[in-house]
């Protein structure tokens, strides 16, 4: 059974500090460790563009894995 993989492409547009930047990114591997066993098969790469306050990115999130742990592989 293949493991999911994440990986991840955060701009400096909208999220102009590091320390932001950074906060996305644990934000998003937090998530996907917590589904990853759900998930095992996909290779997943998510692009943030633009400003992303942390409750539109967790409610982003939750749409993205619930999608796909919903799809019929």
């Amino acid at each position: 059974m293949p493991v999911a993989r994440l990986g991840l492409v955060v701009t400096k547009k909208g999220n102009r500090t590091a320390v932001r930047r950074n906060r996305i990114k644990r934000i998003i591997r937090a998530r996907f460790r917590h589904r990853q066993a759900k998930l095992a098969g996909y290779d997943l790469v998510i692009q943030v563009f633009g400003e992303l306050d942390d409750a539109k990115l967790n409610a982003g999130l939750d749409r993205l894995f619930g999608q796909l742990e919903s799809t019929d592989r």
